[in-house]
Order: structure tokens, then sequence, then C-alpha cells
């Protein structure tokens, strides 16, 4: 199957040199479940596919981008998604992925009053479609964001929620899966970003101590989610 993954934003030079990039990370964490080829597309230079059936689905990464800001590359984006709802285009949205392909569908996406979530998000599955296998009812995922889709469009279901983040992970019919988490993430990457972004004075002491310490309460549920994403593209 050719995976097409819309490039939305970079990783810090300082922790790409050892991370990679957030298109790297994708590859490498869902390769081991399926038989995917890949071919990357820059939505920041506006390099959409074209046409949008040049791959049989395609991944949304993350950004350090507002998905709600009105920059050209971003309403070019929103158009491009819009057209591939409307042609069933399968979509798999990651945080900054799953904030714009809410808006393009009709949601809603802004800062949200709750500030930021770091660290391992713990979150109820409470719809579970038959490509969600192995079963969860609780999935713990690696995150880091400050905005949320804070109103859901018409005709999308949410599949996992807590009450930091409502909107967590959603879906719409058969061809659209979002989540605000990163499964595609390493616990020693989002530690290294806790500690980047504490040192550069974005977050209070408590927040940073709570993040951090978050990371070791509990595994992420990474795999299984990338599986879920997996099935869900081949299914």
């Amino acid at each position: 199957m050719k995976v097409g993954i819309i490039v939305c934003g970079f990783v810090d030079p300082k922790l790409a040199s050892h991370h990679g990039q957030y298109a790297d990370m994708i590859q490498a964490t869902l390769s081991p479940h399926g038989d995917f080829s890949f071919q990357l597309y820059d939505a920041l230079a506006q390099q959409l596919p074209n046409p949008i059936d040049d791959c049989d689905g395609y991944i949304l990464t993350g950004s350090v981008h507002d998905a709600h800001s009105d920059e050209d590359w971003v309403l070019n984006l929103i158009d491009w998604l819009q057209k591939c709802d409307a042609k069933r285009t399968k979509l798999v949205g990651i945080c900054f992925g799953h904030q714009i392909i809410m808006r393009a569908l009709g949601g809603t996406v802004e800062r949200s009053n709750k500030g930021w979530g770091i660290g391992l998000s713990n979150n109820e599955v409470i719809q579970k479609p038959d490509w969600m296998t192995p079963d969860k009812n609780n999935i713990h995922i690696l995150v880091s964001h400050q905005d949320q889709v804070t109103e859901l469009p018409a005709e999308v279901e949410t599949l996992a929620t807590s009450d930091f983040c409502p909107a967590y992970m959603l879906a719409k019919d058969e061809h659209i899966i979002t989540i605000q988490g990163h499964p595609e993430f390493s616990v020693k990457f989002i530690e290294d970003v806790i500690q980047m972004r504490n040192e550069l004075g974005v977050f209070d002491d408590a927040l940073y101590e709570q993040g951090i310490e978050s990371l070791r309460n509990n595994a992420a549920d990474s795999d299984t989610v990338m599986r879920w994403i997996a099935r869900f593209l081949t299914h």
C-alpha cells in the first residue's frame, strides 16, 4: 500500500539530529504493521498530491504551526482536505493533522483554556470500530499541544476522550480517523521536547514536573495505536 505523508512541520534541528523528522518517526512505527511504501509531500511549500489518488491513503503530521491560522499554506491544505473528503480518500491526522482535518470538515480549533497538554495522556475509548484491535478500554499516548478541537464537524464521531481533551480521537465514516496525541513519538523524544521547551521558559516548573512525572507512571500504547492506524488504512 502506498501511503502519502503530508509534512505539516519539522522537528527542531537540535532534536532532529538525534530523533529524525516527524515523517521518519511515522514510517518507522507504521512499517512493522503492514506492507507500506511512502511518499512525502511538503504542505508548507504547498506541494500536495495531484491527483489526489496518487496514494492509497494519507497521514498528516504534527507541527508547531497553528491549525487555526489563515496562512496561505494552511488554507491551501484545507482546500485539498475538503477534496479528499469529497472523494472519501483515506486520511489519518496526528496532532496538527487531527486539528486541520477537523477544521477542514467544519469544526472549530482554538487555544485550549486548559493550557498545555504534555507528557503521557490517558484517554477512555468509547467506540471501537472493527479495525481497533487489539481491544483497549483506555489508551495512554504521548502528547504535546496547547490547541484542541473544541467543536466537532457534522458526521464526526468520538472514539476516545478525556476530561482534558474531550475530542481526543475522532472518525468520520470509514475514511477519516484523527488523534490529538503522537503514537509515532518515543518517550525519549517527548522527554527531550519537554526539556527543551522548559529551558525556553514555555512551561512553569509545576507543568514541567507534571509532564516528566507522567512518563514514569504508565507505558505508552503507541504500538497498539499504530497497529490500529495500519488496520484502518488497509481495512
